[in-house]
């Protein structure tokens, strides 16, 4: 759980909506959503401690690097939605995760796409050891500018025993696509008995 996430969790999602990279119009009408459901990374002890998620606490949770974070859940409008919904992040993100000046890394870009789909995965199945990466492909449309708001949304296409494939999106408030990815998800085998 990053410490943004944290903060979500401790203040509640309204405190972190009140910051102030999240008062532009489209964000106030994205949170006014009837239909969303406020959501929050799987906490440590729920996993059993099997997941820290360091890098997002401890790096990525930088005064300007995410500075704000908000998750939620709501119907997913897409076709090739089996669960039909879609994990919802808004990110306020600075220029510490830039790669050129103005530009987020495309590092950055994969890792929080990386991120928000393991996510959905795992809260289809919130089992103790969560899924691991298998694939991840991603089309760069367009560069993510900072510092600003971008939406990352994540969905599942479809599942098969451990199995589980995923698409995500960012994009900025007027819906242009910045990046599109696809990936596999496999949970690990049970252990034996």
């Amino acid at each position: 759980m990053s410490m943004v996430s944290k903060r979500q969790k401790e203040d509640g999602p309204e405190a972190v909506a009140a910051h102030p990279d999240f008062q532009h119009p489209w964000i106030k009408e994205l949170l006014a959503d009837p239909q969303k459901k406020w959501t929050s990374q799987v906490p440590r002890m729920a996993l059993g401690n099997t997941v820290t998620n360091s890098m997002f606490e401890k790096i990525l949770g930088g005064p300007d690097c995410i500075r704000a974070h908000l998750s939620f859940n709501r119907p997913c409008r897409e076709p090739d939605a089996v669960k039909g919904v879609e994990e919802c992040w808004l990110l306020a993100i600075g220029h510490d995760i830039d790669g050129k000046t103005g530009r987020a890394h495309g590092g950055f870009n994969a890792c929080v796409l990386d991120q928000i789909m393991g996510s959905v995965s795992h809260h289809a199945n919130p089992v103790p050891n969560p899924p691991a990466t298998a694939n991840l492909n991603i089309d760069y449309k367009a560069p993510v500018a900072t510092p600003c708001v971008i939406l990352l949304r994540a969905w599942i296409t479809e599942t098969s025993n451990r199995k589980v494939w995923v698409k995500a999106t960012i994009e900025y408030g007027d819906g242009t696509v910045c990046c599109a990815s696809t990936a596999l998800f496999v949970y690990p085998r049970p252990e034996k008995l």
